[in-house]
């Protein structure tokens, strides 16, 4: 079932709104973000862009001849080093060039190769699927063969940035100098439903099974996934092939709806996964930049007092006697809901269980986790050598010299480096790592001499 969906079949005008700002922004040379949370439809977007014919027609006219869409799944790299990018890069605009191996004449060919494709008045657009999840291993210098492609036609060249979170939190404070544009203003967060992406998706399913889905049936499952793209396939297969109603209460524990909530729940920080605990124990919430964030995510709602409550009394008061307290009196926040229902319960199931969780480096992987989670994708590449050194010294106090050392490893001079930023890079990984940012219990703070790191 997982190549099921068949983007040919895609209308016209799927998501025509967020279609069209995309190509807003590229087709004038700027670059930008399209954010989503695992599983809500951002690769099928981006790969819509790239291939779906009659899409193109419908939002390019007659600029379709002279447009030139790459889709690029940064999966599919055999390794980061910049030759083996640019190589990359090369053979998915023309696949039967004869690339070349040294790295100087290899950019030189793709040099040329714009040159050419801009000397023809063609738009060049790349799609970079999966960028928040190898950002850590792409150098320096791949954001500045971008921006040299770039300047071979300021108004021909386009870069979809394809991520799960703002790509501002997670690029090292020194690229997001340099290269500011890239990522600023330029954003667009996809929200989960998308009715005629739905309907698609229903009627593959039903094609492919030889069955239908009765009315009742396709409100069930929208009632409880909200639309999201994952989560409604995988509990339509579910509906079809156990042909029984779906049971909201009994769901997050099926194997692969539960493997859906989990990539949602992990893609958070710590800070958003304890506002969401409190948000399904009907707790009212400061609002901050991690609600906010659950917000944009299109996570969490205001509160409508009209919704529906349809996580179970049981499991409500299951967590009504929980540790977890709200972060401020509930007099003075606001009140949020869920947007995903089987998410909420997914949430409400798990806060009983959920112990302070012990961050660790694994050797083998070269992954940092919580628990069982692997939280490297959240973090910056300086703010993942800073947290893997301080694991590494567990309870030694660390000081600035030391942490410049570890972390600063790719300046030719480490005599420039503040304290302002060493703190502010301490303050960035405490918001990503900590339920409490303000509280901290991994990086404390021991005055006058530097920090230590209790997991």
């Amino acid at each position: 079932m997982q190549k099921l969906i068949l983007l040919d079949n895609f209308p016209k005008d799927f998501r025509e709104k967020d279609v069209k700002q995309i190509f807003g922004y590229v087709l004038t040379g700027k670059f930008c973000q399209l954010i989503s949370i695992p599983g809500g439809g951002k690769a099928t977007l981006l790969k819509l862009m790239a291939s779906n014919e009659n899409l193109r027609k419908f939002h390019l006219g007659p600029r379709l001849t002279s447009t030139r869409i790459i889709y690029l799944d940064l999966h599919e790299l055999p390794n980061f080093e910049i030759s083996q990018v640019e190589k990359f890069l090369l053979l998915s605009i023309d696949p039967k060039v004869n690339a070349e191996t040294e790295p100087l004449l290899l950019t030189k060919q793709l040099n040329r190769l714009f040159s050419k494709l801009i000397a023809q008045n063609i738009n060049i657009i790349f799609l970079l699927d999966h960028f928040d999840e190898f950002q850590n291993s792409l150098p320096p210098s791949f954001f500045q063969m971008l921006k040299r492609l770039r300047t071979l036609n300021k108004y021909k060249f386009g870069v979809v940035f394809g991520t799960r979170r703002d790509l501002k939190e997670l690029i090292d404070r020194e690229v997001l100098t340099n290269f500011y544009d890239f990522f600023t203003d330029n954003t667009l967060y996809l929200k989960i439903y998308d009715e005629k992406a739905i309907n698609v998706m229903f009627s593959q399913i039903e094609q492919a099974f030889s069955q239908k889905l009765s009315t009742e049936q396709k409100e069930a499952i929208i009632k409880l996934t909200s639309g999201h793209a994952k989560l409604t396939k995988v509990l339509t297969e579910i509906t079809l092939r156990e042909k029984q109603a779906p049971d909201l209460e009994t769901l997050p524990q099926k194997p692969l709806i539960k493997e859906a909530l989990f990539e949602i729940w992990l893609f958070l920080t710590a800070k958003e996964q304890n506002l969401l605990k409190l948000i399904a124990q009907k707790k009212a919430v400061e609002k901050d930049e991690a609600l906010e964030n659950l917000i944009k995510f299109d996570l969490v709602q205001q509160f409508n007092p009209l919704r529906p409550q349809l996580a179970s009394t049981q499991a409500r008061s299951e967590t009504s006697n929980s540790t977890i307290q709200p972060a401020s009196p509930a007099k003075r926040g606001e009140q949020y809901s869920f947007t995903i229902p089987l998410f909420e319960q997914f949430v409400l199931d798990i806060v009983p269980s959920i112990t302070q969780e012990k961050i660790s480096f694994n050797q083998e992987s070269k992954e940092i986790l919580k628990g069982t989670s692997v939280i490297s994708d959240l973090l910056s590449p300086q703010e993942f050598r800073l947290l893997r050194f301080l694991i590494q010294n567990e309870g030694k106090i660390i000081g600035r010299d030391e942490i410049i050392e570890a972390v600063w490893t790719d300046v030719k001079s480490q005599e420039g480096i503040s304290d302002e930023a060493i703190d502010q890079m301490i303050f960035r990984l405490r918001k990503k790592i900590e339920d409490e940012p303000q509280a901290p219990k991994h990086i404390v703070t021991v005055k006058g001499l530097g920090v230590r790191f209790q997991p």
